[in-house]
């Protein structure tokens, strides 16, 4: 996939539902014809985004990110990688079939993949933690940038750049808000299942 010559007719326009409290995209979506493939193009409406990509220690930067070369293993697990890096930080990535943890109440999950997934928000929470606790967590972890991958089982974050523009957490987004956000998707899946009872 990485270094493959992926011409664009080879993709179609791609519509995430909507997270309203997300001010704007950074990026147009496009998806390959096979599904396995996202192409993120920077549509320049971002003026900060844009100018922090003019910079090359920048851009040098969001490449150690699309690799996972900057993060410990704890967290690389749970980020998806990009490749093929442009000069305005557009880049492709493996798409992810996944449920979006921001959605997951519009869901019907089968009680296995509930538990499975309430697992792996455990997981995450004690590998943020760890991270958080030796100052090296960053990034945007709003629920909206998390995923349930089927194919990797376990929560992954989506929105590599948010870990060039995220680089200190704010304070309205550091670990403790987080680890609410987090516990907040276990209530939901807890009453899912109890739902399905």
């Amino acid at each position: 996939m990485p270094g493959e010559e992926i011409n664009e007719k080879h993709f179609r326009p791609y519509y995430p539902i909507r997270n309203l409290e997300k001010v704007h995209n950074n990026y147009d979506f496009l998806i390959s014809n096979d599904e396995t493939v996202i192409y993120k193009k920077n549509n320049h409406s971002n003026h900060a985004f844009t100018q922090t990509l003019s910079n090359p220690k920048s851009l040098k930067i969001f490449e150690k990110i699309l690799d996972g070369s900057c993060f410990n293993p704890a967290m690389q697990q749970h980020i998806v990688n990009g490749f093929d890096l442009e000069p305005d930080g557009s880049y492709k990535s493996k798409f992810i079939h996944s449920f979006r943890l921001d959605l997951i109440e519009s869901y019907t999950i089968q009680d296995e993949v509930l538990q499975s997934i309430l697992t792996q928000c455990q997981v995450l929470i004690a590998n943020l933690e760890k991270t958080a606790s030796c100052g090296e967590l960053y990034g945007d972890w709003a629920l909206h940038n998390l995923v349930f991958s089927f194919e990797f089982q376990r929560i992954m974050n989506i929105d590599l750049e948010g870990f060039l523009m995220y680089n200190p957490l704010p304070e309205w987004a550091n670990f403790s808000v987080i680890k609410g956000w987090m516990n907040d998707v276990q209530i939901k899946l807890q009453l899912l299942g109890a739902e399905s009872e």
